[in-house]
């Protein structure tokens, strides 16, 4: 994966990783969206090993897309242009690592004409990010450096755990892997995948699904198994879907009206053969990405968020009695607040009350202002009206889903003071939330307020906001609420419902129907217990489905659960571990709801 700045020489360094004798051009354009470029090396035992070198469009536009691509599978380059000043190093060093779970970092100083500038504080950066393995200087212009640059790459890409792992795909995943990547088409449909499957002498449908699955994560193809209209077609060249969205993302016309699209701007964009006849799930996976939402009561128009203006519009706001939130992020990543945006969009105020860094939600005679300060690393949320406490809860569940997709995103929880001072005011003394969660379990149910000095209750503070008190809280322990639910209603009749190009055979049907589950608390007995009956029921052609083997890369815990609640068949092994435990009982309740217990 190469990440850096625009104009850095990012696609000058994949190219010439993968031909030393390519010539630079003066006027090389800046990569819009992703490339990928193959690149072939032996090994030293003789056999040919291949990488797909990922190069990242630098302009902010695309960085909120970059997540969908960043994994731990990977190695990455980070390439600055030594000429320039400009590269924010700990903020590129930050998001890979959010993203991909501390993969290894190479910095790659491209010292255009020779000029060599000290622009990385190596000292500083190792000191906080343990996976910087080396900082290497290049000039592309005469492949200065550049052998020991791909030496340091074959290394590490060598030692990533995945790659010559002790339990190496089954032959059958490889032949269909090969097949797929030699395949010259960019998207396939469904039943052309099973087919191909089949061809290659894979057969089982659940191993076919559960393939696909490992690809995707993988990068090397997009099924998204859960999405309505996208589980119809198996994407064989990512590029080529990212590349299309970008289409619109740079259109002139879509800069100019601010974001605002419509059905004939995307005829216009995509009239080329190879996105005419897939408008609407290329508009189903920009709308997968959280990069725009159908404007409501207004079918055909929408909105890319991330394009609106920034000004924030004139709006009045009544400040008495507000509940008020505050998020504060050691390191923000981009796009916290226009994917929110998203995700909240059928509540936004008369649709106009939303610009670039905040929005304005109105539901039910009760109204959020959510408004992000980036440059103070910072979300404050206020609500007013009669169910504040209820559209809280909504505002926090939409957050903690965003902040949940990043690995080990730092960021405090601060709840309002409620003293009789802090009460009235509009900058109340803000408490860390998980420091009153450890009062409590020590016992400690007051705190004092820095500016009344007024003793408070711990509980009615956390109460006020409508948060857990457990530090151990996640959002998929607790059911979502009323509002939540409608919420989630709205959202799902606003996505594209394209007509389908075919009748899907009904056998053809994602086989998430058929399969059996298994529930239990890891460690211990029950996990000696279940791994038996994993291996007898295997023996006997029967697989069972279990969170350890199924989640895969990123996957979470909730969809894990969710699709315990479509399956036919689910076994619970139950302990005292079990019964104690909120995760397993929660898992169990898609159940419960669902099918008579046995």
């Amino acid at each position: 994966m190469i990440i850096g700045e625009g104009g850095a020489g990012k696609t000058s360094l994949a190219k010439k990783i993968e031909d030393e004798n390519y010539e630079l051009k003066s006027d090389e354009e800046s990569t819009e969206g992703i490339d990928v470029i193959q690149w072939k090396f032996p090994l030293a035992n003789g056999q040919e090993f291949r990488v797909n070198i990922w190069d990242f469009g630098g302009q902010e536009i695309y960085h909120q897309t970059h997540q969908f691509f960043l994994t731990k599978r990977s190695l990455y380059a980070l390439v600055a242009d030594s000429r320039r000043e400009d590269t924010n190093f700990y903020w590129w060093m930050k998001v890979a690592e959010l993203l991909s779970d501390r993969s290894p970092i190479l910095i790659i100083k491209n010292e255009k004409q020779d000029r060599q500038c000290e622009v990385v504080n190596e000292r500083q950066l190792r000191g906080e990010f343990t996976n910087l393995k080396e900082v290497l200087a290049t000039n592309l212009a005469t492949n200065r450096g550049l052998a020991e640059i791909k030496k340091a790459i074959q290394l590490y890409i060598s030692n990533l755990p995945h790659v010559g792992d002790a339990s190496p795909l089954p032959k059958l995943w490889v032949r269909v892997r090969f097949a797929l990547e030699n395949d010259s088409r960019n998207y396939i449909e469904l039943h052309e995948y099973y087919q191909l499957c089949e061809t290659n002498d894979l057969t089982d449908r659940q191993e076919m699904l559960r393939l696909s699955r490992y690809l995707h994560d993988l990068g090397v193809c997009l099924h998204f198994q859960d999405d309505s209209t996208l589980k119809h077609y198996v994407i064989l060249k990512p590029e080529w879907g990212t590349t299309a969205v970008y289409k619109v993302l740079d259109n002139k016309t879509v800069k100019q009206n601010l974001g605002c699209f419509t059905q004939d701007n995307l005829a216009d964009i995509w009239k080329d053969s190879e996105y005419a006849q897939m408008r609407d799930e290329l508009l189903q996976l920009m709308m997968r990405f959280k990069l725009c939402y159908q404007i409501p009561h207004r079918p055909g128009n929408y909105i890319a968020p991330q394009l609106l203006n920034t000004e924030q519009p004139e709006y009045n706001w009544d400040n008495n009695n507000n509940l008020i939130l505050r998020y504060k992020y050691d390191f923000m990543p981009k796009g916290i607040l226009t994917r929110f945006i998203v995700e909240t969009h059928p509540w936004i105020e008369q649709q106009k009350l939303v610009w670039r860094n905040g929005v304005i939600l109105n539901k039910d005679e009760t109204r959020a202002e959510v408004i992000e300060n980036y440059n103070q690393r910072e979300i404050k949320v206020k609500v007013s009206g009669n169910r504040k406490k209820e559209l809280l809860a909504v505002v926090t569940h939409e957050l903690e889903k965003i902040h949940q997709s990043f690995e080990r995103l730092q960021y405090q929880t601060l709840v309002p003071c409620n003293c009789h001072k802090c009460a009235v005011s509009e900058n109340p003394h803000p408490y860390p939330l998980e420091n009153l969660r450890r009062r409590l379990e020590n016992g400690r149910y007051q705190i004092e307020c820095e500016k009344s000095f007024e003793m408070v209750d711990v509980r009615r503070l956390i109460d006020d906001v409508n948060l857990s008190p457990h530090q151990d809280y996640r959002e998929f322990q607790i059911p979502k609420t009323p509002l939540q639910q409608e919420l989630d209603y709205q959202k799902t009749k606003l996505l594209t419902n394209p007509k389908e190009k075919h009748i899907m055979n009904p056998s053809l049907k994602t086989e998430f129907e058929k399969e059996i589950f298994i529930s239990y608390a890891w460690g211990g007995e029950s996990e000696e217990f279940v791994n038996n009956l994993d291996q007898i029921l295997l023996s006997k052609g029967i697989k069972i489905i279990r969170d350890k083997r199924e989640l895969g890369y990123k996957g979470l815990i909730k969809a894990f659960m969710e699709r315990i609640g479509r399956g036919k068949c689910v076994i619970a092994v139950i302990s005292e571990k079990y019964l104690k435990s909120p995760n397993c009982m929660f898992e169990k309740r898609p159940s419960c709801e669902k099918w008579r217990i046995l």
